[in-house]
């Protein structure tokens, strides 16, 4: 079989290699690939990988040959999973049954392939917010495949949702997808003028959670599930114990959250949102696998929005 792995001898850090393919422990499912989405921090983190490492979080596919101790759905069944050892961009790949479902017929490869990461991201990301109904909601880096499912997935929590973007062209674009208010800044201090926050999700970092922190109400968190404006900030501690306290800074790892409730219930949730239309995808690019190395310049390039999804020929 044929799948993609890194090479940092090549321009895009990818290269298709030959290998056999991989045999199923018996709580996994063998899993003929569809379909899968690109995430950019997936790609950025292939850049430091050894030669030939595997790679890819989000598959769809066809259940090939089901799990052995009876976990999995049958075969001929259309899935949906992430592959939590990073190696979806192939034709095949086992997934472990708990870390995959079953998608509805009236969902379509594109719209589930676009899940796992950043959907399940965005949903555990906004659950760690308490008492959202009525309360105001910031969602950082508005535009990307997680901040797209993140206002969704407040407002159908009845938040009212406050997108931070950069350029203001891409007003427009994140109210279709739940913004009620818009902030236009790379500090934060714009968003000062809809605080308090109940919750903030963060995948920006840097300067702007620092600034940010001095926004959260009394009893509020900030979820910081990425960094692409780097690790370093400053924080100031009475933004955490003054006023009333119990303000909390929260580090997310989805590894972590996949632990506290399996991938497979998650996705279930999702694939229902989607059923239901209260929750989207922006699939800005749909193309063959064999256009992977540009389509993954021009996302770690953001020369689009939302996801590309690739389709395995």
């Amino acid at each position: 079989m044929h799948r993609l792995v890194s090479s940092p001898d090549d321009t895009s850090n990818l290269i298709f290699q030959n290998t056999e393919v991989p045999i199923p422990n018996s709580n996994q499912c063998l899993i003929r690939v569809k379909a899968f989405s690109m995430n950019r921090g997936e790609l950025k983190r292939s850049q430091n990988d050894p030669p030939n490492t595997p790679i890819g979080w989000d598959v769809v596919g066809i259940v090939e040959q089901t799990a052995q101790d009876g976990s999995g759905p049958p075969v001929g069944t259309r899935i949906v999973a992430l592959s939590i050892r990073s190696e979806g961009w192939a034709d095949y790949v086992v997934i472990p049954s708990h870390f995959l479902a079953i998608i509805p017929q009236s969902v379509s490869d594109t719209d589930a392939a676009a899940l796992p990461v950043a959907g399940l991201t965005a949903l555990y990301a906004v659950e760690k917010g308490s008492r959202l109904l009525g309360s105001r909601v910031l969602i950082t880096g508005a535009t990307g495949g997680v901040g797209l499912f993140a206002m969704q997935i407040a407002r159908a929590m009845g938040a009212t949702v406050v997108a931070q973007i950069r350029q203001p062209e891409q007003e427009a674009f994140v109210r279709d997808y739940g913004a009620d208010e818009v902030v236009i800044t790379e500090t934060g201090q714009a968003a000062k003028q809809f605080a308090p926050y109940r919750l903030i999700v963060d995948g920006v970092g840097g300067e702007l959670v620092g600034n940010l922190a001095a926004f959260l109400s009394q009893g509020g968190i900030c979820v910081c599930y990425g960094s692409s404006s780097g690790n370093e900030m400053k924080l100031s501690l009475t933004d955490f114990y003054g006023n009333g306290g119990q303000r909390t800074l929260y580090g997310f790892s989805l590894y972590t959250e996949v632990e506290l409730e399996s991938a497979h219930s998650g996705l279930i949730r999702l694939l229902s949102l989607v059923e239901q239309g209260q929750l989207k995808a922006h699939i800005d690019r749909e193309v063959s696998w064999r256009e992977a190395s540009v389509t993954a310049a021009d996302l770690i390039g953001r020369k689009f929005l939302g996801k590309a999804v690739l389709y395995v020929d």
